[in-house]
């Protein structure tokens, strides 16, 4: 989620503390809004692959990388970074390729959280995690860009649910109508902010969840179509 996102959701709900933020990586749609929120909120923790110097960083009471092989347990909610490796941060690679890839899972659900990943480590988390990477709810990574959600990732992940985050009419053309046809034709069910604004995994099953555009309909909302 961006950091924008999570502000205006932290609001909402009085939020005053967080215990950690999750940055998944430096592009702006993924990190916008992340000093306001430092700045507003007391944040214990922060966590991403922003390269070192960041003015994000400078902004957090304590920051740290996020690598593969950290895991934590809160309320009997377990989570675990899978990605990026602790190798990476020294590496030259493009931005997306350093997301933060954490698989949540707790009470019988699991969730995996993408960021921008593409094919290829896409194609390494299976290799290196294969079924274990198996989630009822999958954020599909890098929203829905041809670039990602390979056959492969998708078989591997098996999700019930893909989320799709993408700006209405977005210039890119996000979700790619082909990308929505392989989690189609795997049975996966689409949800789409465009069309469900912001989506809450409640209680009550693995397929559970509550779109804001539902839950609270105002008049001048729009009908937002996936592609066909």
């Amino acid at each position: 989620m961006p950091a924008s996102a999570c502000w205006c959701r932290s609001c909402a709900r009085g939020d005053e503390h967080l215990d950690l933020l999750v940055l998944s990586h430096r592009d702006l749609d993924h990190v916008g809004g992340a000093r306001t929120l430092l700045g507003a909120l007391a944040v214990d923790a922060l966590s991403s692959s922003l390269e070192p110097g960041h003015p994000i960083l400078a902004a957090a009471r304590r920051a740290a990388r996020c690598q593969a092989g950290q895991r934590w347990t809160w309320d009997g909610v377990d989570f675990a970074v899978l990605r990026p490796l602790a190798e990476d941060h020294e590496r030259t690679l493009k931005s997306n390729a350093m997301s933060c890839v954490v698989r949540v899972s707790g009470g019988g659900r699991s969730a995996l959280l993408t960021g921008d990943i593409e094919r290829e480590q896409e194609a390494l988390l299976v290799a290196e995690h294969g079924a274990a990477l198996q989630s009822d709810v999958l954020i599909a990574p890098h929203h829905g860009s041809r670039t990602s959600s390979s056959s492969v990732f998708l078989d591997a992940v098996a999700p019930k649910i893909a989320v799709f985050q993408a700006g209405y009419r977005n210039r890119f053309g996000h979700p790619a109508a082909d990308v929505l046809e392989r989690y189609r034709t795997r049975g996966i069910a689409i949800v789409a902010s465009p069309a469900c604004g912001a989506w809450q995994w409640t209680a009550g099953g693995a397929s559970a969840g509550e779109c804001e555009r539902d839950a609270a309909r105002r008049n001048w909302h729009h009908v937002a179509a996936l592609a066909p």
